[in-house]
């Protein structure tokens, strides 16, 4: 009997530039690594793909809109936590807005930080991202996985 097929959840991430300096956001109240600093992201809805869920959560969370035509893909990863997810990290140099916080129940803190100088505790993960995003290669080059033993 073979075993189970996986069942990941897409999560989509917005990394974004201001010259060197990218933008996080300092999550809080979500029950998932609250206090830690992050980007602009979250899962794919039903039927959507994931250049489009990149601009909405990013939309929603910051009120910046990017066309998802313009989005690049920086890195993947494949992590398990309790859950199986897929990461998605794209970059792009068309935006349009300010960012501003929209969530205030679930992100309190939203600014630019040069790359030398990012703010502390960053979530593994997405440091593994934004030293894709600097031209820095994982083990498996822009591919990177967690929780598998």
């Amino acid at each position: 009997m073979k075993p189970p097929r996986q069942t990941p959840y897409l999560a989509c991430y917005c990394l974004l530039r201001a010259g060197e300096s990218i933008l996080l956001q300092r999550r809080r109240n979500t029950g998932y690594l609250d206090g830690q600093w992050g980007l602009p992201s979250g899962h794919a809805d039903a039927g959507e793909d994931a250049l489009a869920a990149a601009s909405r959560e990013l939309r929603e969370e910051t009120g910046l809109c990017v066309d998802p035509a313009a989005w690049r893909l920086v890195c993947a990863m494949h992590r398990r936590t309790s859950l199986t997810i897929i990461d998605l990290f794209f970059t792009t140099d068309r935006v349009d807005g300010t960012p501003r916080i929209l969530e205030p129940d679930k992100c309190d803190g939203l600014a630019y930080f040069p790359p030398d100088q990012l703010p502390q505790p960053l979530i593994g993960y997405v440091a593994v991202a934004i030293g894709c995003l600097q031209g820095r290669q994982t083990p498996h080059g822009r591919y990177h996985q967690e929780g598998w033993a």
